[in-house]
């Protein structure tokens, strides 16, 4: 009858495994930071894209035309009700905003304390459905991020390191104004073409270090 041999790993066969779980590790979180880098360098693109996704929904199923606005602080949304406007629009829509949601939380607090207002809650109502407030989103640049756009009757791309002001409308049709937006950061570039039918991305060209 033959004894029976333990087997096992030999000190040699060991630290080679280890060595390659060494290389292995080592050659993996250059790749993860990569990708951490790219995510976050790429979040403005994302975000606008979803921007103008969801405007473009609203516009169709409201039958009403909304907008996408960028300025040097970032881009807003909201429904689309002054050609000639200006950034002050969004401050008092702003401020509109906060004043209905301050009336929302006394008619709240009031209702839980027992107190009547409906004559409240149906202003509150009227004023929501008259002024279209029910809607507004903004998105700030990171600090490091340069934008500049070119719609399609433009020759050259507009900066918005200043006091630009500048519209993309969302028609109920569904179809919105043909836009390429470009964001440049420390170490990374991206350029993109949303297409007028669908609110996608149909071209784009980037890089990150």
């Amino acid at each position: 009858m033959r004894g029976s041999q333990a087997s096992g790993f030999t000190l040699v066969e060991l630290v080679i495994a280890i060595t390659v779980l060494a290389i292995l590790g080592g050659l993996a979180i250059p790749a993860i930071d990569s990708v951490q880098r790219e995510r976050q360098a790429r979040e403005p693109i994302n975000n606008l894209y979803l921007l103008a996704r969801e405007v473009r929904l609203r516009s169709m199923s409201e039958r009403r035309p909304y907008q996408i606005v960028f300025d040097r602080e970032g881009f807003k949304a909201s429904r689309f009700f002054h050609p000639y406007g200006g950034s002050e629009e969004f401050e008092k829509l702003r401020i509109e905003l906060d004043q209905l949601a301050e009336r929302q939380e006394m008619i709240d607090a009031s209702r839980a304390r027992g107190i009547d207002l409906s004559t409240e809650e149906k202003d509150l109502q009227q004023a929501e459905i008259e002024d279209g407030l029910q809607y507004f989103r903004e998105y700030q640049w990171p600090n490091d991020v340069e934008c500049s756009l070119r719609f399609w009757d433009e020759m050259q791309w507009a900066g918005l390191s200043g006091g630009e002001f500048h519209r993309w409308i969302f028609q109920p049709s569904g179809m919105c104004e043909p836009l390429k937006v470009r964001m440049e950061a420390d170490g990374a570039y991206f350029e993109v073409e949303f297409h007028p039918l669908t609110a996608d991305i149909r071209k784009e060209r980037s890089w990150v270090e």
